[in-house]
């Protein structure tokens, strides 16, 4: 039996969604491509192919084009899970507002 979810702002699927993730600055030329797991009022957890080279002091941008509108959109976020198999990381967002 599954675990009812109790969070206040429930986790959004976004089936097929890209992120790109750029680690540290400059970060036009550090960045990895991943696929969106689930997104939530606090985080997001994205999955990758491969490992990616991520500390836990590391800074991390998350951009990835909104559904539908294809509107750009931006996070910056930091590491709060690393999972290798498969390669998911779990990022908490900077600056997430409080409601």
């Amino acid at each position: 039996m599954t675990e009812a979810e109790r969070r206040r702002h429930p986790r959004l699927y976004p089936h097929g969604l890209k992120a790109n993730i750029f680690l540290e600055p400059p970060f036009a030329q550090n960045f990895h491509v991943g696929e969106v797991v689930d997104l939530s009022h606090t985080g997001v957890r994205i999955m990758f192919k491969q490992d990616v080279p991520v500390g836990i002091d590391c800074k991390i941008r998350i951009e990835f084009l909104l559904p539908e509108s294809e509107i750009p959109f931006s996070i910056d976020a930091i590491l709060k899970h690393h999972q290798l198999d498969p390669v998911e990381l779990g990022l908490h967002y900077l600056d997430s507002p409080t409601i």
